[in-house]
């Protein structure tokens, strides 16, 4: 993912050319538009060891507050910022011991640069910032994308807009779109665009298999975003309508049950079962996987192939295969 590529010619520069400042902690203030709500209490911990010891060692990008003049808002580094606040203790619920490793004073004042954006510059600038870090979870990530999405499609932005009820509104924009992408050439070439540049994934995948993350309940989000089950398992459980299913799929999710295992139960729950087997057995039919059973296996496998084929064509089987 192109940095540059992303934010453009213009943001880039602008960006590159804010002002850097020592600001006091309390004149800074998290964005209401941030999707980013979850922080890892492990890894904040550590954090505000670092910075207690060595400083905040990478700039905050901030611009000045749209209406409390003398503050500004985060665009990006609240990790930081959150790491450095002086009751940090409180803030993760530390315990003793815990806050004994904490050695040394939080900075009284963060290095910032400050750049001058209007909204939806900063949210961009957000995005492409954000989705630079290698700590994000699953829903952060697909938030995130979700920002970028959102600026391609030309949608208005508004600052206290639930993330689930932007991500069911896209969700059905994009769902026209994937139907009849000849009718909105204009909107599906942005978001080719934008996914080109983002790398890894496609804008028909995203919509498909990250963005439906940020409308799943509470119990499977925060599951998700700790890392204890799959995205895809999470969506497979959410589409469950029965309860004690619902129920069953999770605690063995928790426990570490695949996704190819969910899907096995939720099968054998729905009379299925032969569903299971039959991928099983497509998985396992590639030429390579043949060519390396021996030459007895192989042909005892090739006839069972033959009789099967007899039975979907409706005919007999052939008995001398």
């Amino acid at each position: 993912m192109a940095r540059e590529d992303l934010l453009g010619g213009g943001l880039n520069q602008v960006a590159a050319q804010g002002t850097l400042r020592q600001l006091r902690r309390e004149q800074l203030v998290p964005a209401p538009w941030q999707p980013r709500r979850s922080f890892d209490r492990a890894g904040l911990l550590a954090l505000a060891r670092s910075v207690r010891a060595e400083g905040v060692r990478q700039n905050l990008v901030v611009r000045p507050h749209p209406t409390q003049g003398g503050h500004y808002e985060i665009i990006a580094g609240e990790r930081r910022w959150r790491a450095s606040d002086p009751d940090v203790g409180a803030a993760l619920a530390l315990t003793p011991e815990e806050v004994g490793t904490l050695e040394g004073e939080a900075p009284r004042t963060l290095p910032c640069l400050i750049v001058n954006l209007d909204d939806p510059e900063a949210r961009r600038l957000s995005a492409v910032e954000n989705l630079q870090r290698e700590d994000l979870d699953p829903v952060d990530e697909a938030s995130y994308r979700l920002l970028l999405v959102q600026e391609a499609l030309g949608l208005a932005a508004g600052e206290h807009v639930m993330t689930s009820s932007l991500a069911q509104e896209i969700g059905r924009r994009l769902h026209t779109l994937r139907n009849a992408p000849e009718q909105f050439p204009e909107e599906t070439a942005a978001l080719r665009r934008l996914f080109q540049q983002l790398g890894t994934l496609t804008w028909e995948s995203y919509a498909t298999n990250h963005l439906p993350l940020l409308q799943l309940p509470d119990d499977l989000l925060t599951a998700v975003r700790e890392g204890r089950v799959a995205g895809r398992s999470a969506l497979l459980i959410h589409r469950q309508t029965d309860e004690e299913l619902r129920a069953e799929l999770l605690e063995k999710a928790l426990a570490g049950a695949s996704f190819k295992e969910l899907t096995g139960l939720v099968d054998t729950h729905q009379g299925k079962a032969w569903r299971t087997l039959a991928a099983d057995v497509r998985g396992r039919l590639g030429v390579r996987q043949l060519d390396r059973l021996d030459a007895s296996r192989r042909k005892r496998v090739v006839g069972l192939l033959r009789q099967l084929q007899q039975e979907l064509d409706g005919g007999a089987p052939d008995r001398e295969a």
